[in-house]
């Protein structure tokens, strides 16, 4: 992009901001409801996002144009500030919306609990600016939503029959599917994965791929379109019964801070789960909700396996190796928790983008190799094209636009990770679930002949998990 493209973009960037809140602040009063209100709201924050991430894409790159794209992220970050975080108008009519709907006899669901909460709790930054009286009637909405459940993540369930195990041939084996999908919104799958399609056009594809491998428990990433989940429960629902989605939301709110993307963290199970937990990480890079969803999976009333999936810090900046160390150990601290709970009778499993490459001398890569049962690299040759987890050929090749296929850098990597417990930090010497064992083979979800088809930048990982 040239700087004068950058100003184009910037220009375009804040009108459809405006245009969203210019939609929002239209609703009349008696039209406000979660679908009309939270759900823009939602889009309203993906967008800001994408836009900033596009331009700290060009800022950090060796283009002429870096410059530029700099000083546009400070604009616009001040059009933001002074357009939606310090926007009267528009903070009026959310609290409309929050007043009519905690006042409303239909009950709102916990996650929608949870948003509000969100959208409250960032109005204390701007409190000064406040009447008294408006004040206390923010202070009054926060005690009144406080008296009801909350929980970070939307629970669907279709009307396909629970799966149970009719015989012992089915009881020996639980299958997980984990897989990053790419299912970012507007330009990112270009930009930092070389996904060229929209997640709206690989939603099918990548379904097809989660029914043919007939996984019981579907473990996915970066579904951090909110859209994306409902679109894929809508894929799945006649295959599998319990679905959580948008796991670990980042609510827009009046402040600068709320800025960043969800979890995308999305689980899809044909068995009944109980104890679903969402926790953020202590420890992130940059603003995003890092975190790990964990959960167990019962088979009528007996629990067969806790599962635990996550999406570790992303990139490779300055001290980033520690800060997915930092998550690491607390995963591993959790689970000694439930274990401590629960006993250690029953699978415990680890799948996700882990973002350690393996190989390295990451210190998380330590903690993997010490704590856990990895199938697929316990034999494992070098990195490359037929054992790889995810690859960098797809930027590459959309970024490399004079050079021939054959002298794109693919930089293979083996990221993604299907871990079953085996010890844990302070007790390395009582092994753990040794009557279970895994087996874990690759799904193949892109071709290197095809990057246009992509249908994400990572592939599949599908885990049979099954007693000794």
């Amino acid at each position: 992009m040239t700087s004068e493209e950058i100003q184009v973009y910037l220009t375009g960037a804040k009108r459809r901001i405006q245009q969203s809140i210019d939609r929002l602040l239209s609703i009349p009063d008696d039209q406000k409801n979660s679908e009309t209100m939270l759900r823009p709201w939602n889009r309203l924050s993906n967008e800001i996002v994408i836009d900033f991430g596009v331009l700290t894409f060009l800022a950090r790159s060796d283009l002429p144009c870096s410059l530029e794209a700099g000083s546009a992220i400070q604009n616009l970050l001040t059009f933001i500030l002074q357009s939606l975080i310090q926007n009267s108008d528009l903070y009026y009519s959310l609290m409309s919306y929050v007043n009519k709907s905690l006042g409303d006899s239909r009950a709102l669901s916990s996650y929608e609990h949870h948003e509000i909460h969100c959208l409250l709790e960032s109005c204390e930054q701007m409190k000064q600016s406040l009447s008294d009286e408006e004040q206390r009637t923010l202070d009054q909405l926060k005690a009144l939503n406080s008296k009801h459940e909350r929980t970070p993540f939307v629970h669907l369930k279709s009307q396909t029959p629970d799966k149970t195990r009719a015989n012992k041939q089915q009881a020996k084996e639980l299958t997980v599917l984990t897989l990053n999908t790419c299912f970012v919104p507007g330009d990112f799958p270009a930009l930092f994965g070389g996904v060229h399609l929209p997640w709206e056009k690989r939603i099918s594809p990548v379904a097809e791929k989660i029914l043919a491998s007939r996984a019981d428990i579907v473990c996915l990433q970066e579904v951090h379109a909110e859209d994306a989940s409902y679109a894929l429960y809508e894929a799945l629902k006649h295959d599998y019964t319990y679905f959580y989605a948008a796991i670990g939301p980042r609510p827009l709110g009046f402040s600068l801070q709320t800025l960043g993307f969800p979890s995308g963290l999305f689980v899809a199970s044909k068995y009944p789960i109980e104890n679903p937990e969402f926790t953020l990480f202590s420890v992130v890079g940059f603003p995003m909700n890092y975190g790990f969803f964990d959960f167990v999976v019962k088979d009528g009333k007996k629990p067969i396996a806790h599962i635990y999936t996550t999406h570790l810090q992303s990139l490779d900046f300055d001290q980033f190796d520690q800060i997915r160390a930092a998550q690491m150990t607390q995963i591993l601290e959790k689970m000694k928790s439930d274990i401590a709970k629960q006993g250690s009778k029953m699978p415990y499993f680890l799948c996700g983008d882990l973002n350690i490459p393996y190989g390295s001398q990451e210190p998380g890569l330590a903690l993997i190799k010490t704590h856990f049962l990895d199938d697929y690299n316990k034999h494992q040759k070098p990195v490359c094209s037929g054992n790889r987890t995810c690859t960098d050929y797809f930027t590459n090749y959309f970024f490399s636009s004079s050079k021939k296929p054959d002298e794109i850098d693919p930089n293979f990597q083996i990221l993604d990770y299907a871990l079953l417990l085996r010890s844990l930090p302070d007790l390395p010497n009582q092994p753990l679930c040794q009557e279970y064992g895994i087996q874990t083979v690759q799904i193949e979800m892109n071709n290197l002949d095809q990057p246009e088809l992509a249908a994400s930048d990572h592939h599949a990982l599908l885990t049979i998990i099954r007693p000794l």
